[in-house]
C-alpha cells in the first residue's frame, strides 16, 4: 500500500483544506498511459482535487488520498513524499524503505 510522508500529509492536509475545496474532499491519483509519436509508452500519474472517492479506490481515509485501480498496484512499495518550494508543493515518489 503506498505511504505518505509527514511532509506530504501535511501537504495534502493544506490542498484539501483549502478554501473552496468541500468538506470530505481529497487528493485522488490516477495512472494514464500515453504512447508519444514513435516512442516507447509512457506511464504518467494525475494528481486532482475531488469532492469524493470512486468505485473502487483505494482509500487512505487519514491523508484523504483516493488511489484509483489502476495505480494502485504501480503505487503499492511506493512513499509519497513532497518538498515546499515558496508556496509550490512538489510531489515524489520513492520505493518505501523496506521494500528496497
Amino acid at each position: 500500500m503506498l505511504a505518505i510522508s509527514e511532509d506530504a500529509a501535511t501537504a495534502i492536509r493544506g490542498i484539501v483544506g483549502a478554501a473552496g475545496v468541500p468538506e470530505g474532499a481529497g487528493l485522488r491519483i490516477t495512472r494514464e498511459v500515453n504512447t508519444e509519436a514513435g516512442g516507447e509508452p509512457r506511464t504518467d500519474l494525475r494528481l486532482s482535487v475531488v469532492a469524493a472517492p470512486q468505485e473502487g479506490d483505494e482509500v487512505l481515509e487519514d491523508e484523504r488520498v483516493f488511489v484509483d485501480p489502476d495505480a494502485a498496484e504501480l503505487l503499492d512499495d511506493k512513499l509519497l513524499d513532497a518538498d515546499f518550494v515558496g508556496d509550490d508543493v512538489q510531489f515524489s515518489l520513492d520505493v518505501q524503505a523496506e521494500s528496497r
